[in-house]
């Protein structure tokens, strides 16, 4: 009974998506961003000293502390972490994929082209097969929002918003679109309030347990008193100018889509923007537009943008649209994870601070990312013990910005 509930989008996905993960499970190397790596030394200076550092300001202590414990489960039974740890995040997808399904309902569309473009967009799938915590924090997120539309129990939507804000700290801004639908839906003033409140004791909580082990271990030798802990928040590892920060925030749109699918997105946008519901669907404007902002600040991963990427899509799902364009949206967005047209080139490959026009056809981007793990993954033993080492002297000499 309850298969016959599962619609067909949601297993194809999935089906699909677990085919795609295969040769990542077999490489066995957990991403091509470093973050990945420095989250390794997280964990094994949780697991072997009981330390927490975070693998990156400000911290991301559900995600951190669930591959800890992961990680010590894994040495338990002498499982293989990274084949653990990478499947793990393909359970998160699986979720997410359920998740965008159910409220891909609440528009009474379901236009399964628009949900495929979400499921199979280079983005959502290397995010979903690299060890990071972007998919953990948009699943809870995401529940979030769904228990919110179905006026679920309050204490329990504040929950899973803490622990998606646990995941990442700037999914605090799924906190604002909830209290929005709060607000659409006329929920009385004290329930506003309440979801303010539970929300934020329950997030302080999770963020301070580790970091008074944080104070307590590292920072209290190097920082006067507990007030300058916000040098955690003063993310300085980037330098662009205005110029360069906005060349960055635009190409690194297209990736989501392909440069075609890219063009045929904004005619779509443009043709439409008039028509989309913005009123019942205010959440999601706030989600697109305010994750949006908060990556123009830091253009430089665009996992960052899954929230803003799916909100935009489930609001173009509350229109009549064209089936040629979303067909051609949908090819476009699948056939960049294995062949990329593109229309320009960097100076420097992820410190880019040119672009030049030049035409050129390369590799997917699905296929750069498993070549790219292959690249750094042949040293990921000195990688693991540099990570160990080297996150223990950057926070002991204080915030490492």
């Amino acid at each position: 009974m309850i298969l016959q509930k599962i619609k067909l989008p949601y297993v194809v996905s999935s089906i699909l998506q677990f085919l795609l993960l295969l040769p990542f499970l077999n490489q066995g190397y957990i991403g091509s961003d470093w973050d990945s790596y420095a989250l390794i030394g997280t964990v094994q200076n949780l697991n072997f000293d009981f330390l927490y550092l975070p693998s990156r300001p400000p911290g991301f202590p559900v995600y951190e502390l669930f591959l800890g414990l992961l990680f010590f489960f894994t040495e338990l039974f002498s499982f293989n972490f990274e084949a653990i740890f990478i499947f793990s995040q393909f359970i998160f997808v699986v979720g997410n994929n359920y998740l965008i399904y159910k409220l891909f309902d609440f528009s009474k569309k379901n236009n399964i082209f628009l949900y495929f473009v979400i499921t199979f967009s280079p983005i959502y799938l290397i995010s979903g097969y690299s060890v990071i915590d972007y998919h953990l924090g948009l699943f809870f997120g995401l529940v979030a929002i769904y228990f919110s539309l179905q006026s679920k129990n309050l204490i329990l939507i504040s929950v899973v918003l803490s622990l998606s804000i646990g995941v990442r700290l700037s999914n605090i801004l799924f906190a604002i679109a909830v209290f929005a639908i709060f607000i659409n839906f006329k929920q009385e003033r004290a329930k506003q309030i309440k979801l303010v409140i539970y929300t934020f004791l329950t997030t302080l909580t999770i963020y301070l347990l580790p970091y008074i082990n944080l104070w307590n271990n590292t920072l209290s030798n190097s920082l006067e008193k507990y007030t300058d802990m916000v040098c955690i928040f003063n993310l300085t590892n980037t330098n662009h100018d205005l110029y360069s920060r906005i060349g960055r925030f635009v190409l690194k749109q297209i990736d989501f889509f392909g440069i075609f699918g890219f063009i045929a997105l904004i005619y779509i946008i443009i043709k439409n923007f008039k028509k989309i519901n913005f009123q019942n669907n205010v959440h999601y404007l706030i989600i697109l537009v305010f994750f949006q902002l908060s990556f123009l600040r830091l253009p430089t991963e665009e996992g960052h943008l899954l929230p803003a990427f799916i909100a935009l899509i489930l609001l173009l799902n509350t229109l009549d649209l064209n089936s040629k364009l979303l067909l051609a949206l949908l090819f476009s967005t699948i056939v960049s994870n294995f062949v990329y047209f593109s229309f320009y080139e960097v100076d420097v490959e992820d410190s880019a601070t040119e672009a030049f026009f030049d035409i050129d056809i390369k590799s997917g981007l699905l296929i750069q990312d498993f070549n790219a793990r292959e690249t750094i993954g042949i040293n990921k033993e000195f990688h693991y013990l540099n990570g160990y080492k080297s996150i223990k002297k950057v926070w002991i000499n204080g915030c490492p910005n």
